[in-house]
């Protein structure tokens, strides 16, 4: 039995590739040390992690889904689907952890969250099979008092995971995939970690059979938003002006830019990643990375002050590197190779 760990890409950094342990002081031991590193950033944040490490966590409580009777209230529920029923060697399959938050609390997103740490996981697998890097769906701005701004996710957030089978498993075989898991949940007045394991049993068929999970994926899919590919016809028009990339929308909707993981530092995100207008000027912070490379959703807004307009066609995915024009993605005259698709 492997295990794969898909820690929180907090800044691209993996700063903690968590382990698979069941002593809740063990797993908060996890969120301090990621929540601790923004205060590196933003020394007012101390006291979101001071909140944290407060909490009073008996030791050696074990917990195998969210909260129970020795650990923390239950705010959010977990369970992992497949797109098939059954699977073949030598292809790649797509499962999905599906996120369902109560009313009022929040998630995080893998992304350059103020106060806020995203999901992080350690999958069990059988000889044979291989985890993929989590494909998260388009989060949205959430910004509190004191200039405070995170990228959440409400009421339901569903990542998707690639799994690989080797061409040499065995037919006939049951595979049971597992993961332990971590989030972070907040409400307007507290913050609260869940723990979870989630596992799904996948027999291995000389032919595939799509699930009933293919319909949960399908609708996560429309949430990761459409890739500007450098037509007219895009809703949201994409261009650079020095160092600065500029959006644009013939509406005249405003637009709200949220990074994605191993997006390069964005420079006065709370106050520039947004627009009423149908005008959006983004900077970056280029000095370490001269080529680094610009990931996330430009979300269309109908109104000021309102949420994302949410439908696919509504969110544009960008993925370019510094200077780099969106028709290099699909190979088109303007750039070399193009990059894999796809906030990762």
């Amino acid at each position: 039995m492997d295990e794969t760990r898909n820690p929180p890409g907090w800044f691209n950094m993996n700063v903690r590739p968590p382990c698979r342990v069941q002593s809740g002081e063990a797993r908060l031991d996890g969120f301090r040390e990621v929540l601790s590193l923004q205060t590196q950033r933003k020394p007012w944040l101390c006291g979101v992690v001071g909140f944290l490490c407060a909490l009073a966590v008996p030791v050696g409580a074990v917990w195998a889904q969210p909260g129970g009777e020795d650990g923390p209230p239950v705010h959010s529920r977990v369970h992992l689907v497949s797109e098939f029923e059954a699977v073949t060697p030598g292809m790649t399959a797509m499962l999905g952890l599906v996120f369902d938050l109560d009313d009022g609390w929040h998630s995080y997103a893998d992304s350059w969250n103020d106060s806020g740490a995203p999901m992080s996981a350690v999958w069990s697998l059988p000889e044979g099979f291989t985890i993929g890097d989590p494909i998260w769906p388009a989060a949205h701005r959430f910004i509190q008092p004191g200039g405070i701004l995170d990228h959440v996710y409400e009421h339901q957030a569903i990542i998707l995971f690639p799994l690989a089978i080797d061409a040499d498993v065995e037919v006939g075989t049951d595979a049971v995939i597992s993961a332990s898991l971590e989030w972070l949940v907040c409400d307007d007045n507290s913050c609260v970690p869940q723990f979870a394991e989630t596992s799904i049993t996948i027999p291995v068929h000389n032919a595939t059979k799509i699930g009933e999970g293919a319909r949960v994926i399908a609708k996560a899919r429309t949430k990761m938003g459409r890739l500007a590919t450098g037509s007219k016809a895009d809703p949201v028009i994409l261009s650079w002006q020095g160092d600065t990339l500029v959006a644009e929308n013939l509406e005249g909707l405003g637009m709200a830019f949220v990074p994605g993981p191993g997006c390069v530092e964005p420079i006065d995100l709370l106050e520039r990643g947004q627009s009423d207008t149908g005008r959006l000027e983004l900077a970056f912070n280029f000095d370490d990375h001269p080529e680094g490379l610009v990931v996330g959703w430009i979300e269309l807004i109908d109104k000021p002050g309102k949420r994302p307009l949410t439908t696919p066609e509504r969110i544009t995915l960008v993925r370019l590197h510094r200077g780099e024009r969106p028709a290099r993605l699909l190979g088109q005259p303007g750039g070399e190779a193009a990059p894999e698709q796809g906030p990762r």
